[in-house]
């Protein structure tokens, strides 16, 4: 495959992907309204939050996994890529399994005390749906550690597009599931056994398309395990911190405030983060991307780290100045009129949108090295006190506004050290780095950028 292909075929997908995820969250809820009770509907969502966020270790370990190996497949070092994929194989199996069990484990005591006992819930079908989610748990973790040999064979799309296309099939089968029957157990039972359908149908296409990754003589695990442990924990900790300054906030301004005044608050919020759909797709191909680099790796990396700030920068600021004039007008549409649009706290959190997209690019490089643990580790520290100082805000009687300013201190606790240690490790000074920015030769390279999407030559 040549490299303009790959990159439009990732573009393509990684489009597929924000619309399935879009789909996902807009199709499933007025299915379960269609066919279940509200009690029913908030048991199986509070038990299947925990499973969707264990099912991600799979894929910590897909992704460091996958830049080892394909770093050292492209070094013609195949046994070592060969251990690389053999290892997080083995540690994300291996961990979920874990996991899993201690999940369905803990949920035949925890269950109980969720449930009324007069309640239209029954227990033991609760428990057995957090026996079934144990196997959704691993079924999923293998999903994703099967994007190594797609990587390496490069072709991460394709494991992308089927990713997307078994998300969506659940979309169907849920949607038989709780219009057959209102048991918890058998919804699971039926999401469970087609993620093992799916990891299934994953494997066999890895084998297709690298089968030379499956077979042969390996390097020893032990060294490839002992240096994936550190970058895995880092994309582990990427959705915690997404839930501390995403669900964190929205709790607290729920205490805060009312269920009115949250309402708005999650209506604003959700318009600002339609800027996140433009970060996570620069990030997802940048760090897919940057695994294939030749010639000059530093150089194209220090043109692309200056190119896309400059392009996310031209973004943020072009997004902003239409969601500050249009906002009342679109939040009114969104809500149908019952919502109230703050200027204040929308610029509060799309200045906090923007420092989370500035990061995409500094975070990929360091990402494409497996060299972003440390800063993972401070972005989880700054949110977590960022956090506790808009609890401690609350409790002053701070106005909303004020209350989610912390917002930004978290993103920049990700923004500050990416850049710096992505600087250091680009071998690149601060102000060489804002002049090449800002360079007139950043413009030949977004039509370079624009020509290759556009299928020129």
């Amino acid at each position: 495959m040549s490299d303009r292909r790959r990159i439009l075929r990732g573009v393509a997908a990684n489009l597929a992907s924000i619309a399935t995820r879009i789909a996902v969250q807009f199709a499933t809820l007025p299915i379960f309204f269609a066919a279940w009770d509200a009690e029913r509907i908030g048991t199986w969502l509070i038990i299947f939050s925990v499973p969707a966020y264990i099912a991600l270790v799979g894929n910590a370990f897909a992704g460091a996994g996958g830049t080892a190996a394909l770093a050292a497949a492209r070094e013609g070092a195949m046994e070592r890529a060969r251990s690389d994929f053999r290892a997080s194989w083995t540690i994300s199996a291996g961990s979920t399994a874990v996991l899993a069990l201690l999940f369905a484990g803990s949920a035949m005591f925890l269950v109980p005390s969720l449930l009324d006992r007069g309640g239209a819930v029954d227990i033991m079908d609760a428990a057995q749906a957090a026996a079934w989610l144990a196997l959704y748990i691993f079924a999923t973790s293998q999903m994703a550690v099967f994007d190594i040999p797609f990587r390496v064979a490069g072709r991460y799309p394709d494991h992308i597009f089927l990713y997307n296309a078994a998300s969506l099939i659940e979309i169907v089968v849920i949607a038989a599931a709780v219009t057959f029957s209102e048991s918890l157990a058998v919804l699971a039972m039926a999401l469970a056994l087609t993620r093992c359908v799916a990891a299934a149908v994953i494997f066999l296409s890895a084998r297709k398309a690298a089968p030379e990754i499956f077979a042969g003589e390996r390097a020893g695990q032990g060294q490839s395990m002992a240096s994936l442990w550190r970058p895995s924990l880092a994309f582990m900790l990427v959705p915690l911190v997404f839930g501390l300054n995403l669900q964190g906030y929205l709790l607290l301004v729920g205490a805060a405030f009312g269920a009115v005044m949250l309402a708005s608050f999650v209506a604003t919020r959700t318009l600002t983060r339609l800027l996140d759909l433009f970060t996570n797709l620069t990030y997802a191909m940048q760090f897919y991307e940057s695994g294939y680099l030749e010639g000059e790796k530093r150089e194209i990396q220090r043109r692309m780290l200056a190119t896309m700030t400059l392009v996310t920068l031209a973004v943020c600021l072009g997004f902003s100045l239409v969601l500050l004039a249009t906002g009342a007008w679109l939040q009114g549409l969104y809500t149908l009129g019952q919502t109230y649009f703050d200027p204040v706290t929308a610029v509060i959190l799309l200045f906090a949108a923007s420092l989370r997209s500035l990061s995409a690019a500094p975070v990929a490089v360091l990402a494409a090295g497996n060299s972003h643990a440390r800063v993972m580790a401070i972005y989880l520290a700054g949110s977590a006190l960022a956090l506790f100082v808009a609890v401690l805000l609350s409790f002053a009687g701070a106005p909303l506004p004020l209350l989610v300013l912390p917002l930004v201190v978290a993103e920049a606790s990700q923004l500050v050290p990416a850049t710096r240690q992505a600087l250091e490790r680009l071998e690149w000074q601060l102000p060489e780095f804002l002049a090449q920015t800002f360079a007139k030769e950043r413009l030949g390279d977004i039509r370079q950028l624009l020509t290759t999407l556009r299928g020129k030559q």
